[in-house]
C-alpha cells in the first residue's frame, strides 16, 4: 500500500509555532496508529501513512485548526519568533498574513522564511533564505541567508522601510522571481550569488 507525506504545524500565535495538547490529542487521532510522525527542523511535524487515508485525515487536521502543507520542495511554513511583545506589537497579523501568502509555493529548492518582531530577531531571519525584521512601524527584508555547511552566511538587506499592506506581495515577488529565474535546485542563496542583490532590486522595482 503506498504511503505518502505532509507537513502539519500550528497557527502562528504568541509563543510562536507552538502545538497545544489538543493538537497533539487531535493529531495521533487523526493520522493513527500506522501513521509515522517525524519532528523536522522546519517547525512542523511530516506524517507518513496510507496514501487511501491521507486526504481525509488533511481535512480533519485543518477542521481542528492545524496547517497542513505538502513535503518537498516549496516554501515551508513561516519560521516565526515567540511574539514576547505582544500580538500586537510585533506584527502577528502580519505574519500570519504572510504565511497565507507564500507556505506551499513551488520552488527550485527547499525555501525557508523567517520573521521576527523586533530588532533582537529571535526568530533567526538571517540565516534564512528570506528574513524579515519588523523594526517599528515598519519591515525589513533580507534574503540569501544560510545556516548550514561550510557556506553558511548571514543575508543581506534588501529593502528598509516596507509597510505592513506591503510586505506580503513584496515577498512573494521575490519568491516568484526564484521560481522563474531560479535553476532546478539551485538554492536560494546561490540564486542570490548569481542573480545579483542590485538584479532583484532592479527587476522588483525596490529600493535599498
Amino acid at each position: 500500500m503506498k504511503r505518502v507525506q505532509f507537513a502539519v504545524s500550528p497557527e502562528i500565535r504568541v509563543g510562536g509555532s507552538v502545538f497545544a495538547p489538543a493538537d497533539m490529542v487531535a493529531i495521533g487521532q487523526i493520522v493513527g496508529a500506522d501513521a509515522q510522525i517525524e519532528l523536522s527542523t522546519f517547525q512542523q511535524l511530516i506524517v507518513e501513512m496510507n496514501e487511501e487515508k491521507a486526504e481525509d485525515a488533511k481535512k480533519s487536521l485543518r477542521e481542528k485548526g492545524l496547517c497542513v502543507y505538502e513535503t518537498g520542495s516549496v516554501v515551508k511554513n513561516l519560521s516565526v519568533c515567540s511574539f514576547c511583545k505582544g500580538a500586537e506589537i510585533e506584527g502577528l497579523m502580519a505574519a500570519r498574513n504572510l504565511n497565507d501568502t507564500i507556505a506551499g509555493m513551488a520552488v527550485p529548492f527547499t525555501m525557508r522564511v523567517g520573521y521576527t518582531g523586533c530588532p533582537n530577531a529571535c526568530g533567526e531571519p538571517l540565516v534564512k533564505d528570506i528574513g524579515i525584521v519588523k523594526r517599528k512601524e515598519t519591515f525589513e527584508i533580507y534574503v540569501g541567508g544560510q545556516s548550514k555547511t561550510m557556506e553558511a552566511k548571514t543575508a543581506e538587506l534588501l529593502v528598509e522601510q516596507v509597510k505592513e499592506e506591503q510586505l506580503s506581495s513584496i515577498v512573494q515577488s521575490i519568491i516568484t522571481l526564484y521560481q522563474t529565474q531560479g535553476k532546478k535546485r539551485e538554492k536560494f542563496f546561490k540564486f542570490v550569488e548569481r542573480y545579483g542583490l542590485e538584479n532583484v532590486r532592479k527587476e522588483l522595482g525596490l529600493s535599498s
